[in-house]
């Protein structure tokens, strides 16, 4: 039976404002992370965050979340390297080689994220950037390899895709076998990425086959994109990520309790298309992980 990559993705920059339930501490995120598990998870995609919610950067923080969910269960980590304008790219790096035991896998968007948010206090939109210039991509991916940490090359659009390229006939990303595809931007809210539509979609998913066959990908979007985008994915093949990251609601569910709900929406799906959820361990040999770190 065909075996598909379910991610849960527990909290991102999520606010409690969409759902009361965002996890937020390391006890809540480690919880999470075992319901999704048994729920059919293989991999859990996390941030760290202060106590009132806040973007945080702490080693600390994640070395006690990961301290917390392998000692339940053997779910592939994945952390993020995305950050604030503010911050510096060493924030990134710093944490990749000081945690106590080196970060699995790491979600590494593949250029600057460029927003018009509406400004609350003004009413005006305004420009914010996420930066990640050449420069800061190559120094994460040098810290991710000095530690065995794998990057997971992130495309938001046609452009994120040629820098993959880019990058990997360069050698700078030294695996080609595996893409996060995640067009999440929607019409008229003002971020310069492709809309989560399933043109977009496939456009990038063919492109990436034509350049690697051998390949495959995990795909999601944002808010009701997500889930016609992840059965499009489930059905053709592809792998899917979900959770309240991605969306703070289900469709027929305006405020689910968990992530373990997206996970069960999610393996419903696969399994009415004849496919059986991978387990850690099935996710770690597809993707060419090391092998389980123990403790």
């Amino acid at each position: 039976m065909d075996t598909i990559i379910i991610k849960g993705c527990l909290n991102g920059s999520r606010g409690r404002e969409h759902n009361v339930n965002v996890p937020w501490t390391p006890e809540e995120v480690a919880q999470e992370a075992v319901r999704c598990y048994e729920a059919g998870a293989s991999i859990v995609h996390i941030h760290a965050r202060t106590p009132d919610g806040g973007i945080s950067y702490d080693p600390a923080w994640y070395a006690q979340t990961a301290a917390m969910i392998r000692a339940q269960c053997d779910l592939v980590l994945n952390h993020t390297t995305a950050r604030q304008a503010h911050v510096p790219v060493s924030a990134v790096t710093r944490y990749l080689l000081e945690t106590p035991q080196p970060v699995e896998m790491v979600s590494l968007n593949l250029g600057m994220g460029v927003r018009w948010p509406v400004d609350p206090e003004t009413g005006r939109r305004r420009t914010s950037i996420s930066p990640n210039s050449f420069e800061d991509i190559t120094a994460t991916l040098d810290a991710c390899y000095q530690r065995g940490t794998f990057p997971e090359p992130a495309v938001h659009d046609m452009g994120d895709v040629n820098n993959a390229f880019t990058l990997m006939q360069e050698g700078y990303i030294k695996d080609t076998r595996y893409f996060l595809v995640e067009p999440g931007a929607h019409w008229g809210d003002g971020r310069q990425s492709m809309v989560g539509s399933p043109r977009n979609y496939a456009l990038i998913a063919e492109t990436i086959r034509e350049r690697y066959p051998e390949s495959t990908w995990l795909a999601h979007s944002s808010l009701g994109q997500t889930f016609p985008l992840c059965a499009i994915a489930i059905a053709t093949g592809a792998h899917v990520r979900v959770g309240f990251e991605d969306s703070p609601y289900l469709p027929n569910n305006p405020e689910p309790k968990s992530n373990a709900e997206y996970i069960e929406w999610a393996v419903t799906m696969a399994r009415l298309h004849g496919r059986e959820p991978a387990t850690p361990q099935q996710a770690r040999d597809m993707l060419g992980l090391n092998p389980y770190p123990e403790a």
